[in-house]
């Protein structure tokens, strides 16, 4: 019979250690910090570019319900012409149906802009592009946190406006009797010192598909994410002028997306547009939100970002 090794017996009987010396969890501690330290503006990066993916994603769908729209009606595009300080949720039916657009409601308005009746009025066959965009979430960006209603404390029920110079006339006729029904939507805002009436001004203003000759389809942006303090209708006012010494706003852009927001095209491309000055996105005489705004801002010295927003909001006719 064999005897036991000495050591080995030794070894057998030697307590296992359970746990880390203090200066072992010290060092994972440390190193747990340092990781902490690298990765969390990572992550916090990574929640922004998940809201600016699912903003595009909602501009996509929407400008596809758009170009869907026109096909079924033989290349006519929805109207872009509502009362902008109008509920609409307050009217009779009757005048509702009158007040149709590409949507209906006023963000201006807490009747509207509250959330949940805003999401039922964007449902509605008066909101003309609801058959084809029938989520109504689509239409609120995830990053628009803004309260607009000083008791509810709702969310807006839209985040995003349609280029003022696309679209056709609807409320105008009724009301005015001219331009007539369905014609392409005047010049507004598109001169930028002052607004106009006119349908026979100076810019091109894109009623049908086949009109998107200038800048052309690519080049002309559809849907925009409009700040929450200047959005009201669905119309966002812009100038098609910017030359030195002459640069506009009007309405603006959201820039919740790190100084960024989504813009989509014609041809139905979308893309997220980083602006380089801050008063792009900051509006300038609003005090609250949804009150948008009734005049021109000049800005002086010139803003950087008037210069890519003008070519691709119109071209000469």
């Amino acid at each position: 019979m064999g005897t036991l090794n000495p050591s080995a017996a030794n070894q057998m009987a030697a307590p296992c250690r359970n746990g880390f010396t203090l200066v072992e969890l010290c060092a994972v501690l440390a190193t747990l910090a340092i990781l902490a330290a690298v990765l969390l503006p990572a992550l916090a990066g990574t929640k922004l570019n998940t809201q600016a993916f699912q903003c595009m994603n909602n501009e996509r769908q929407m400008t596809l319900g758009w170009q869907m729209y026109a096909a079924d009606n033989n290349g006519l595009l929805a109207h872009n012409d509502y009362p902008y300080a109008t509920a609409y949720f307050t009217q009779p039916s009757t005048i509702q149906n009158e007040m149709k657009n590409w949507v209906v409601g006023t963000m201006e308005q807490p009747a509207d802009a509250n959330l949940a009746r805003g999401q039922i009025e964007l449902k509605s066959l008066n909101s003309q592009l609801s058959p084809y965009v029938t989520n109504a979430s689509v239409y609120r960006c995830p990053a628009d946190n803004y309260y607009i209603d000083p008791i509810a404390h709702t969310l807006h029920a839209r985040s995003y406006s349609m280029n003022s110079a696309v679209g056709t006339i609807g409320w105008t006729y009724y009301t005015s009797g001219s331009p007539p029904l369905a014609s392409p939507v005047g010049q507004g805002w598109l001169g930028g010192s002052s607004w106009s009436a006119s349908t026979a001004g100076p810019w091109l203003t894109y009623g049908k598909m086949s009109s998107f000759t200038k800048p052309g389809p690519a080049n002309t942006w559809i849907f925009i994410e409009e700040n929450p303090y200047s959005i009201n209708d669905g119309d966002f006012a812009a100038s098609a002028v910017a030359t030195p010494g002459n640069t506009y706003l009007m309405d603006w852009p959201s820039g919740l997306h790190g100084a960024a927001n989504a813009i989509s095209f014609a041809d139905g491309h979308v893309i997220i547009h980083r602006w380089l000055d801050t008063r792009t996105y900051t509006p300038q005489g609003i005090v609250a939100p949804g009150k948008g705004s009734t005049t021109t801002s000049h800005q002086s010295p010139d803003d950087p970002d008037c210069f890519y927003l003008a070519p691709i909001t119109s071209a000469p006719r």
